[in-house]
C-alpha cells in the first residue's frame, strides 16, 4: 500500500514539474513525465492490477489538467502500461538501450494514439509528416529521460518491498500453510 501511494505521489508530482516545464520549454522537447512514470511501473511494478489502477489514475489525472478528450490520456496510458508491462515480462530489457528503445516506440504509438482518437470524435488531421516529426522527436527527449523515471519507480518498488511482504507472511507463491493446497 506505501509503494502505490508513493509512486501515485510520484507520477502526480511528476504531472505538476512536467506543467511548470511546458511554460518554458516547446512541446516536442518537454518530455511528458508523468507518461514516463506510468512506463516505469510497467517496467518494474511487481502487481499487474495495481500497476493497471495506477496509471488509469494516473491517465486521468492528465486528462483534467490538459484540456484532452475526457479519458483520452487515461486510456492511452492504459495502453502504455499495459505494453510496457507485457515487454517486460517478455523480453530481455537489461540495461539501458533496450529500455529507450521500447520508451521511442512507445511514445510515437502514443502520439499517434492522440491524433487517432482526436480524429475519431474530432475529425481528421491532415498533416500527418509534421505528427511524425513530432511524435519522433518527442520520443528521443523520452529516450534520453526514461533511464532516471524508471530508477525513481524501481528504487520506490525496493523500499517498500521489504516492508509490504514481511507483513504479508513468509509464504511464497505456490505454498499454502493447508494441507492438500500447493506445496508444503
Amino acid at each position: 500500500m506505501k509503494s502505490t501511494l508513493a509512486v501515485l505521489a510520484l507520477g502526480l508530482f511528476a504531472l505538476v514539474v512536467q506543467g511548470a516545464l511546458a511554460r518554458a520549454i516547446a512541446p516536442p522537447w518537454c518530455p511528458d513525465l508523468a507518461w514516463l512514470v506510468v512506463v516505469g511501473i510497467g517496467l518494474r511494478w511487481p502487481g499487474f492490477l495495481s500497476g493497471f489502477v495506477i496509471s488509469a489514475l494516473l491517465g486521468f489525472a492528465m486528462d483534467s489538467v490538459s484540456g484532452s478528450l475526457v479519458g483520452q490520456h487515461a486510456v492511452l496510458r492504459i495502453f502504455s502500461y499495459l505494453a510496457a508491462a507485457i515487454a517486460s515480462r517478455q523480453l530481455d530489457l537489461s540495461g539501458g538501450i533496450p529500455i529507450a528503445l521500447l520508451t521511442l516506440a512507445l511514445s510515437v504509438a502514443y502520439g499517434f494514439g492522440i491524433v487517432s482518437t482526436r480524429a475519431i470524435f474530432l475529425g481528421p488531421e491532415p498533416l500527418l509528416v509534421e505528427v511524425l516529426a513530432l511524435a519522433v522527436a518527442q520520443g528521443f527527449v523520452h529516450m534520453v529521460c526514461v533511464g532516471p523515471i524508471v530508477g525513481l519507480v524501481d528504487r520506490i518498488v525496493n523500499r517498500f518491498a521489504d516492508e509490504e511482504l514481511s507483513r504479508r507472511g513468509s509464504l511464497a507463491l505456490g505454498y499454502s500453510s493447508y494441507p492438500g493446497r500447493g506445496r508444503s
